[in-house]
């Protein structure tokens, strides 16, 4: 078994992978619940199967990873500035900050990238691809699994298009570049997201999306796309951003590894 393939299997040892994305301040500043970093890892332990950020921040909470248990360590490389608030862009960007190498030196069993389709200028999305090509390249070559997170962006919505056609188009169009996990959005129902997964031929992570108005909409989201096909979730704000994020952590670690009924869980989150 390739090396590749052990950090796969630990990925997916559960069977469905539980990750927790903490990357979001490079592309959208200290936002509450992120802002110190030390603090968020702290309460998350050693619950989700793995954590999300970059190299930099790995660096300031790798006392957290020192024990048999820690979650494995999924880096980001690259950012764009499609979601920001400060400005909204014009043309949009996407550049690449980091390397595979920079990842692996941080202690990250993993790395993750953008495919940002929709943009106003053809040209980012051709240099896009070409970098992703060749970070897979770096990624296999060191043996560490690739993430795409493929993502298709309007300038008139404020996060992505999560239409099951264009969901479906942009997870196929991922998947066709080699990765070896897809990040993918949620397209809102069982039925439609359950295509998605059929026409794309990676394991497929749902993207936890923007804020939820309640414990059970959040969770019952997480038991939907799993039982649509999904392989894992990964999930950000409406964790980090929760009242207790330690117990909501424990409680997507019951719906996602254990199939417990989201509404139950929700119940027992307010005892």
């Amino acid at each position: 078994m390739s090396g590749l393939q052990i950090r796969l299997k630990r990925l997916f040892h559960k069977g469905k992978a539980f990750v927790v994305a903490l990357d979001h301040g490079l592309v959208m500043g200290p936002m509450r619940g992120i802002e110190r970093p030390l603090e968020i890892v702290g309460k998350l332990k050693n619950v989700p199967d793995a954590l999300q950020m970059t190299p930099a921040m790995l660096k300031v909470v790798e006392e957290n990873f020192y024990s048999r248990g820690s979650p494995m360590l999924i880096a980001r490389l690259d950012t764009a500035n499609v979601w920001r608030d400060a400005r909204k862009y014009e043309q949009g960007y996407y550049s690449p900050v980091y390397t595979v190498r920079d990842a692996i030196e941080a202690g990250a069993d993993a790395v993750v990238t953008y495919l940002v389709v929709g943009y106003g200028d053809d040209r980012v999305e051709g240099y896009n691809l070409e970098q992703i090509a060749r970070l897979r390249n770096e990624a296999h070559d060191y043996g560490i699994p690739f993430v795409i997170e493929p993502l298709f962006v309007r300038r008139e919505v404020p996060d992505s298009v999560k239409e099951t056609s264009i969901v479906k188009y942009v997870a196929r169009l991922a998947s066709e570049i080699g990765p070896d996990v897809l990040k993918v959005d949620y397209s809102g129902d069982k039925v439609g997201f359950s295509q998605v997964v059929e026409t794309s031929f990676s394991p497929i992570l749902i993207r936890g999306g923007p804020k939820t108005t309640n414990e059970l909409e959040f969770l019952s989201m997480l038991r939907d796309a799993v039982d649509a096909g999904a392989s894992g979730v990964t999930v950000g704000r409406n964790l980090w951003q929760s009242s207790d994020p330690e117990r909501l952590a424990l409680a997507i670690s019951k719906v996602v590894h254990e199939n417990q009924d989201p509404k139950q869980v929700a119940e027992s989150l307010k005892g």
